[in-house]
């Protein structure tokens, strides 16, 4: 993976805007890069000081809001929090989902701020002062195969900690925090979360950046070893494209979806390889993860349950589940025959979409 620091940049924004300027510039070099996070992904965070209106200086935490992209995120993206508060909240032994969003609201020092990250509270428990966090392919892809905590194991050894899945939020956190108990933050680099993905840490941004992106170039390296270029050297080389064959097979495509199709011929490496794998035909007729029953089993019900809520306590069909959070909306269109189409919520900054049941949700 190619890194996208540039040390005249950093001095620019560090220059321009300070500490949370260059948290902005390294987070942003992480969200462009769509191997480490997909839109909405991922998050960062800057310890520092903030100045109350008394003067008094107070360690804050200034990590993604809710909301907020990392490939255009701004300053206003990354909400000040109160660092001990969220630390002592990590001390607690046990905080609902609710609760603690609750209290990531009350820790903020700018009320008008967005809110903090699920993640929040592990951030803070991190003694380094920048954090990354992204969901890189590679790690994951490593993580979600057989064998997968000990490979990763070998190939990062003593530099990361590897964690089995837990949900994003406080569990997560002191799911961390006992793990770390008795660790030397010093010599770690970075923290692997299986199925989900990796965290790096360091005191200055360009070597929290760093980290990320060589422990990810070890695990491409690595599943990159593992391919076997063999089976590209047997393919048989390709035709003069014959224009009329090309067309009756965008014809015989047509007929299997039910229209016409459009089609375009792809000779790259990879997809050489894969029409010489000896599985190919087999992987193409599997087709995507399906369903050999209802296609979303007891999804019905659940949402029937979720409206029934919804109308005992909301006064309209659109209400607030938590102070400054989206707004969502429940439509019951059972008789409806035809999915309902995305739409557009007061105030809700994004598109409802819609589901199997005839319910359009955000």
């Amino acid at each position: 993976m190619k890194s996208l620091w540039s040390d005249e940049d950093a001095a620019q924004r560090l220059a321009e805007g300070g500490e949370l300027a260059l948290r902005v510039y390294t987070s942003r070099l992480l969200g462009q890069n769509p191997d480490l996070v997909l839109h909405g992904g991922g998050n960062t965070s800057l310890k520092g000081l903030s100045v109350t209106v008394f003067g008094e200086s107070v360690e804050t935490l200034y990590v993604k809001g809710s909301g907020w992209d990392l490939k255009t995120i701004e300053a206003a993206g990354f909400p000040p929090v109160d660092l001990n508060y969220l630390q002592r909240l990590g001390k607690l032994n046990e905080l609902s989902d609710t609760q603690m969003m609750r209290e990531l609201r009350l820790a903020l020092l700018d009320p008008t701020a967005p809110t903090p990250s699920v993640e929040a509270i592990l951030h803070a428990l991190i003694p380094h002062r920048y954090v990354d966090h992204t969901h890189t392919d590679a790690v994951v892809t490593l993580s979600n195969s057989e064998g997968g905590a000990a490979r990763l194991a070998e190939l990062f050894g003593n530099e990361v900690l590897i964690l089995p899945y837990t949900m994003p939020g406080f569990v997560l956190a002191k799911q961390v925090a006992e793990a770390t108990a008795d660790t030397d933050w010093t010599k770690l680099r970075g923290i692997v979360l299986l199925n989900h993905g990796l965290f790096t840490f360091a005191e200055d941004a360009k070597d929290s950046y760093n980290a990320m992106i060589e422990l990810v170039t070890r695990a491409e390296d690595f599943i990159a070893g593992q391919v076997d270029d063999s089976a590209t050297e047997s393919v048989i080389p390709l035709r003069p494209f014959d224009r009329l064959a090309f067309a009756e097979l965008r014809y015989e495509a047509g007929k299997v979806f039910g229209s016409a199709v459009l089609a375009s011929l792809d000779t790259g490496v990879d997809s050489l390889r894969f029409a010489a794998h000896k599985a190919a035909g087999q992987l193409v007729a599997s087709g995507p993860l399906g369903f050999s029953a209802e296609p979303c089993c007891g999804t019905a019900q659940f949402l029937f349950r979720l409206f029934r809520l919804f109308r005992r306590t909301c006064a309209s069909r659109t209400s607030l589940l938590r102070p400054h959070a989206p707004l969502w909306r429940v439509d019951r269109a059972w008789n409806r025959q035809v999915r309902p189409k995305p739409q557009k919520v007061k105030n809700c900054r994004r598109y409802c979409r819609p589901y199997y049941s005839g319910y359009s949700y955000r």
